[in-house]
């Protein structure tokens, strides 16, 4: 699989790859909304936020799909390209917002996603 996320809260894939990517350890006091968004070098936002409700359980799984993580393209003249995301639980009934820091980041720390060249398209392209 070429999908990675590894202890400090960083992923490898490869564009157009599908993969899934854990939240763990979210209070079940209240249904949550937690969002997910990808930004580039510039800090220009790649594609729109995602979110799910946690639904009271402690974690929600965000599931990327092909067409998605293709959005994250890679230069002709480059082995990859980084980019950085960010993950955040609100509850918009008392203006409750959280930024959650993945794997053993701290704040100011950025997830990275790094991202290798697409070598096959494959059926769903």
């Amino acid at each position: 699989m070429a999908f990675i996320v590894d202890e400090n809260g960083d992923i490898s894939l490869v564009q157009g790859d599908s993969g899934t990517l854990s939240v763990e350890g979210l209070n079940t006091d209240k249904n949550y909304t937690v969002y997910f968004a990808i930004q580039d070098k510039n800090r220009k936002p790649v594609g729109n936020e995602i979110y799910l409700c946690s639904n009271f359980n402690s974690e929600v799984c965000f599931e990327f799909t092909g067409s998605f993580t293709d959005l994250l393209t890679v230069g002709k003249n480059e082995t990859c390209s980084v980019y950085y995301y960010g993950i955040k639980v609100c509850n918009p009934n008392d203006y409750y917002e959280d930024t959650v820091c993945m794997g053993n980041k701290e704040i100011g720390e950025l997830n990275t996603i790094t991202v290798y060249p697409k070598k096959v398209e494959g059926t769903n392209g």
